[in-house]
Order: C-alpha cells, then structure tokens, then sequence
C-alpha cells in the first residue's frame, strides 16, 4: 500500500519554493508514494502553473482563504478546509512549506492526528519583513509549532543556524537539503537576444531575478546602478520581475536619471534565457532562505554578488565565483559592481570557477532522494 503524502504550500508562483514543491511532488516514487498538493490562492492568469501541474501529472487542490496576508477569518476557514481534508484522506505524512502554509497546515494535521509532520521554511520571517512586535509573535509562534513537527528542512546550513540562533526548535529536529536545480531542462533554456531588451551590443550587463518586494533589495540595487553609472555609462541593469514595488522602483530610476540605463523587463517564465545575457548576477535579498536563482545563474556561468543574508553566503565563495556585501548597502553593492567594470576578465575567470562549484549536491534529482530518504528513516523511527 503507497505511503499518502500531502505538500502544502502558501500560493504557487515562479518562485523557488514553488517550484521546489511542485518538483518534489511529481518525482516521488509513484510506486512507493501517494503524493497530493494544496496550494493557497494563486494568480495564474496565462494558465501556466496549471499547464505545469498538468504536465507533471500533480493531483492539486486549491484553497483560496490560505493566503500570505494574516486575516483571522481567511486563516480559519483554511484551517478548518486542511483539516478536514487531511481527516478525510489519513495521509501518513503531511509535508508543509512556506510560513502561513507551515503554522495553518502543522496544526491541521496535528489535529487531524496525521502521524509525521514535516515542514520546509523556505526562508523565515525573523527580520526584514515585520516590526519587532509582529517579529516577535511569529517567532512564539513558530516555537510552539516545531514542538508538533517531526522533522524540519533547510535549504542551507545557515539557514538551519538561523533558526537555531532564534530557538525555534533543537537541533536533532533539522535536516540541510538544498533546493534543486533541473539542470538538464537548464540547459535546454537558449538566451534571449539583447535585442529583446533594446541593450546595445557592447554593454556590460548586470542582472537580478527577483520578486519587486521590498525584501529582496532591489532599491539598494537601483541606487548602487546610479553610482555605478556615472563612472561606467555603458553599463545596463536588466531586472526581471514584478511585483509592488515596481512603480515605485521605476519612479527611483527616473529621479536618478538612469532610466535608459535600466530595463525592467517584468515577470518571465523562463527567467535563465535572460541570466544567460547577462554578464554577472545580482541578488540584493534583504532575507533570504537559499537564493535558489543563484545556483542557476552559476550554472550558466555567471559570477554573482549577493549580500551577506540568510543562506547565500552558503551558495558564493567569496573572491572566487563572485563577491558578498552588507544588506541594504547601496555604496557596497556599487562597489562590488565596479570591480567586475574594470576588470572585464574576472567576469570569465569567476564565472566559469562558478559553473565548475555548482554540484549534483543541487540538482533535483538529489533533492528528492534525500526527502524520500528522510520519509522512510521518520516511517521506520515512528513503526
């Protein structure tokens, strides 16, 4: 009889942690596993999560009261829904990831008496999101939880430390398994033409890839793209993405005067045709739980510079396969960039020293190997 295993995730989008879930539940061992999925609400209005779910055969439920913005209303009828689901189908293991996703859907299967419980952050909320109030009760709060959650999942060993350094839960509760990366589909992904973009020939590009959320940083990275130039006028800033914050960063551009500079060219699917044009990778995260992007940024062999948040400073060697900065440093993230200006020929060197440190460690394949392994060790500790 095929082991039930439910993954419940917030809201699915183009994010790491969506993709990470949805991977996980299409390559478990159908042989071996029964795998469902609940997702919160989600926008999809090009029909491409539901191609993708389709594609991957994903038994999918959907639940439009989870959602990431707390409303005691909303949170209770998506708790109520979980638990009578999970009562209803007796899964052996419930999987949750993400932070509402995590405290509504532990407690649901906790009170539903699901035997294992396991939970993947995908990040935390302890600093950059909230003020110290709110901070303070969601640390309580996932206190409390981790006390009915079997076993946790960090995507990076310093990820894992954080939650240590905040007492979430003992050490024995937590597991490091990176996101992973699908680098034969990677590697299928061609560039998209600087054409595409209206970015001259002979530019010197630098990238992001992020959520227009102030949490990942993209302001300091704008304000560091306006000292940077002034010194080097060739240089080009492609960010792909959108969110709430993209007027706002548009209007930044403008009062900087580096418009023509600047491209925002919104949300990609296939975000990896446009890191391939770039010449080096940019992630300004305020918090961060991996920076999953970045494994395939070093894939197709880009330097990167990332702050020194969350679990990147786990993904970068240091003046190796790129450079590492303070958060929410303009003046430094400017100066990172700088250094690759004027040194054309490190971006080669870096970049390939990038590609060559990118492991099997990250590819999704391992990746669920190791959460199948961690099911059957927790299946035979509970029998």
């Amino acid at each position: 009889m095929n082991i039930k295993v439910l993954h419940i995730i917030t809201r699915l989008d183009a994010g790491g942690s969506a993709f990470n879930t949805m991977e996980t539940v299409a390559r478990l061992d159908p042989r071996r596993y029964e795998s469902w999925l609940v997702a919160g609400k989600t926008e999809d209005k090009k029909g491409r999560i539901a191609q993708m779910l389709a594609e991957k055969r994903v038994r999918s439920v959907f639940i439009n009261e989870l959602r990431r913005e707390i409303n005691p209303f909303n949170d209770f009828i998506a708790l109520g829904k979980l638990f009578c689901l999970i009562r209803k189908e007796r899964f052996d293991i419930v999987h949750t990831h993400t932070s509402k996703a995590g405290i509504l859907g532990r407690w649901a299967a906790w009170l539903a008496g699901t035997p294992l419980i396991v939970h993947t952050p995908h990040g935390h909320v302890f600093y950059g999101y909230f003020g110290k109030l709110i901070t303070g009760f969601f640390i309580c709060l996932e206190r409390v939880t981790a006390q009915i959650t079997d076993q946790m999942i960090a995507l990076t060993n310093l990820e894992r430390e954080e939650h240590l350094q905040f007492k979430i839960a003992p050490r024995r509760k937590f597991v490091t398994i990176p996101s992973g990366i699908d680098f034969t589909a990677l590697q299928k992904i061609n560039s998209r033409l600087r054409k595409d973009f209206q970015i001259p020939e002979d530019s010197l590009i630098f990238g992001t890839v992020a959520r227009l959320e102030p949490i990942k940083g993209v302001e300091f990275l704008i304000k560091a793209m306006g000292i940077v130039a002034k010194k080097y006028p060739y240089a080009r800033l492609l960010i792909v993405g959108d969110g709430a914050e993209r007027l706002k960063l548009e209007t930044l551009c403008q009062a900087l005067g580096i418009s023509a500079q600047v491209n925002f060219a919104g949300f990609l699917w296939d975000p990896v045709a446009a890191i391939r044009m770039m010449d080096v990778f940019i992630l300004p995260s305020l918090n961060e739980g991996m920076g999953r992007v970045i494994i395939e940024a070093m894939a197709c062999g880009k330097p990167v510079i990332g702050t020194r948040a969350g679990g990147i400073p786990d993904l970068i060697q240091d003046n190796m396969t790129g450079l590492l900065v303070p958060p929410r440093d303009g003046e430094k993230l400017a100066q990172a960039m700088m250094h690759f200006a004027k040194d054309p020929a490190l971006i080669k060197l870096w970049g390939e020293q990038a590609k060559k440190s990118v492991t099997q460690e990250f590819s999704v394949e391992y990746m669920v190997e190791q959460i199948d392994s961690l099911y059957q060790n927790l299946l035979k500790e509970h029998t």
